[in-house]
């Protein structure tokens, strides 16, 4: 699949949207990765190969390109953030022991924790190396600042698992950190090689942290009522293993439906049956559809960030990424 063929939407009042300046970043993973040997490189390129997005480098592109045009260190830090989000992304399986990720063996499934954790820890060093190399030191503090988040992240959603004590804030602050706080370094990453002012920083990281937000609040949307083919991935994992997402704290607060889900919290253990019965409850008392709205909210406050970035083709790229997240199905 093409760049340009995953950010295709049937909505016709929203622009294809095409990257060519991604093919820059695809060469230079390639180049990367391609240095790697034996079995590290073997998984490397297969993860590589399974596609993605790269919606990271993208923000951090064009980010940059709403002050200057496209020069080589923009393009040095987006493939960075790949490398780093590649990490993540094999780190996670590990953790929740997945079996596929775009419709594909994860490495861990195909190769076991040792080698995936090997090989992520690998992508990390990568992404430092070129960092370090290339004296991007703004860059290299935002995203470690962003990999620091993503495992508090973590270490918290596996701490508050099945738990009934998570709240709203609590959610979004669990969220930011996996996901809103890296989308605001690429931003930020891009914009400050650009030349960006400190205001200007500042509401290009507002935009990523709210576009964060949005990702993934329709990301737990998906896995109530995503499609297995289109996500590559099963459904209902967030459920099975306990995580509070968005449209549960909505049913936590209905009368009657928020007692029974607690009493299924406190067992610890969700069945096939009772993820099925959460599932319906969350269709007919409208749950996913606030959540819905709420993403909506976070996007609106996504575009209004860059009210006073310039004009450019780039901007308002941006803004129709932004459109886009809602309406994903992968």
């Amino acid at each position: 699949m093409s760049i340009q063929e995953r950010y295709i939407t049937q909505d016709s009042s929203i622009p294809k949207l095409q990257f060519t300046e991604l093919l820059f970043v695809e060469d230079q993973l390639q180049t990367v990765l391609q240095k790697a040997d034996g079995l590290i490189k073997e998984t490397c390129i297969s993860l590589l190969e399974s596609g993605g997005k790269r919606i990271r480098p993208l923000l951090t592109l064009y980010s940059g390109m709403c002050f200057a045009p496209l020069n080589p260190l923009m393009i040095q830090a987006a493939v960075a953030s790949e490398l780093i989000h590649m990490a993540s992304l094999i780190h996670d399986d590990v953790i929740d022991e997945s079996e596929t990720r775009r419709g594909k063996p994860t490495i861990v499934s195909q190769y076991g924790n040792h080698a995936a954790i090997l090989t992520g820890d690998y992508l990390f060093a990568e992404a430092f190396n070129i960092l370090s190399k290339q004296n991007l030191l703004d860059s290299m503090n935002y995203l470690v600042d962003a990999i620091q988040a993503m495992c508090h992240g973590e270490v918290h959603q596996a701490d508050e698992q099945f738990s009934i004590s998570v709240d709203k804030e609590t959610y979004f602050s669990r969220i930011a950190k996996k996901t809103g706080i890296l989308l605001a370094a690429c931003c930020q990453s891009g914009a400050i090689l650009a030349g960006a002012t400190s205001e200007e920083l500042n509401r290009m990281r507002d935009y990523g942290l709210n576009l964060g937000y949005a990702y993934q609040i329709t990301d737990d949307i998906l896995d109530i009522n995503g499609d297995e083919k289109s996500l590559g991935k099963p459904v209902g994992a967030d459920f099975e293993n306990g995580n509070i997402t968005l449209p549960l704290l909505y049913l936590l607060d209905k009368p009657i439906y928020g007692d029974w889900l607690k009493e299924i919290m406190k067992v610890r253990k969700v069945t096939p049956q009772g993820s099925q019965s959460i599932k319906e409850a969350l269709i007919s008392t409208g749950c996913i559809e606030q959540a819905y709205l709420t993403a909506t909210q976070c996007i609106s406050k996504a575009k209004s960030s860059l009210d006073a970035i310039p004009s450019s083709h780039y901007k308002t790229t941006l803004l129709s990424l932004a459109d886009l997240t809602l309406l994903r199905k992968a």
